[in-house]
């Protein structure tokens, strides 16, 4: 993806507050739960599988990754590839298209930074409730944030994302 697909994609999905038409349900009441994290390699990914086996168990899970390398590694799961973003921004990926026209009850981002490209797919969800870390210039991309030290890495964080869904009544 060039430069300018990157400057156009983030001004033409600017983040901006969602109104909600349904109240975020319970996470006992929940059934779908979306996962979207970027890759970084296998201790994440061991992270990222822990999080999935144990929400799993009870609910329906779904996930992205988001792939910003050339050489991608082969992953089990649905993927969005830097190459099946156009210059301008658009998506070639159907599974990406699935999983955004996917309700998800909870859609957990296990990111700590944020780029132009996952911004856009945080736009994009049709989730109830956007959860992911706390940042100042994140506050319109979530709708619970998470904060953490980024020091105690993904599985810490995923740990406490299912701490605050679980808290919600």
């Amino acid at each position: 993806m060039s430069i300018l697909g990157r400057k156009i994609l983030g001004l033409v999905n600017k983040p901006r507050k969602r109104e909600y038409k349904e109240p975020i349900p319970p996470y006992e009441k929940a059934t779908n739960i979306g996962v979207l994290y970027t890759y970084e390699g296998e201790k994440k990914e061991e992270s990222i599988n822990h999080l999935v086996e144990e929400l799993g168990k009870h609910k329906h899970i779904q996930v992205l990754c988001f792939v910003n390398q050339k050489e991608v590694p082969s992953l089990n799961r649905a993927t969005l590839k830097i190459d099946q973003i156009s210059s301008w921004g658009k998506l070639n990926s159907p599974e990406t298209e699935s999983f955004l026209d996917t309700s998800f009850d909870y859609l957990l981002h296990l990111d700590f930074e944020l780029n132009e490209i996952v911004q856009t797919l945080l736009n994009r969800t049709k989730a109830k409730c956007r959860v992911g870390f706390h940042s100042e210039t994140a506050t319109n991309y979530y709708e619970l944030m998470i904060g953490i030290n980024k020091s105690a890495g993904t599985a810490n964080f995923a740990e406490q994302m299912v701490k605050y869904i679980k808290a919600i009544r």
